[in-house]
């Protein structure tokens, strides 16, 4: 199954030019963890809650600075038409815990999550533990 089946829900995004602050409100609202910092649908950096710790806060940098000043860039992404091995193996290789999703024109199309992914594998985990669940304590 591809990325874009899974995982094609609304990402938070922000322009490079939005401030520090106005992104981390936006991470608060929605619940993430994450912003990806996008021009015209195309991704130019990512900007994580470590993000905000370590290269905003502890750098001493004003939340009035605009996102670019402490984004990550380039931003490790993947296509849309993978599937969740290929994903795994991004993860893993690059050490990320975030994939932006995007298609072959570079736009982004969603996101994926180390929690994402372990949420999805239990799923199916469970599902084969149901598929067998009549035979457990039966008889061979």
């Amino acid at each position: 199954m591809k990325l874009s089946e899974m995982f094609h829900e609304q990402v938070a995004t922000v322009d490079p030019a939005v401030s520090i602050g106005a992104a981390a409100k936006l991470m608060k609202e929605k619940n993430v963890g994450a912003v990806v910092v996008t021009k015209d649908r195309k991704v130019v950096g990512i900007v994580t809650d470590r993000d905000m710790t370590l290269r905003c806060i502890a750098a001493g940098v004003n939340v009035a600075a605009p996102v670019s000043e402490i984004m990550s860039s380039p931003v490790i992404t993947i296509w849309d038409d993978q599937g969740v091995f290929n994903a795994t193996q991004y993860l893993r290789g690059h050490k990320v815990r975030r994939l932006p999703i995007i298609d072959r024109q570079d736009n982004l199309m969603g996101m994926m999550t180390a929690d994402d992914l372990a949420a999805l594998l239990a799923r199916e985990s469970l599902n084969v533990a149901q598929a067998y669940e009549p035979a457990i304590g039966t008889s061979v």
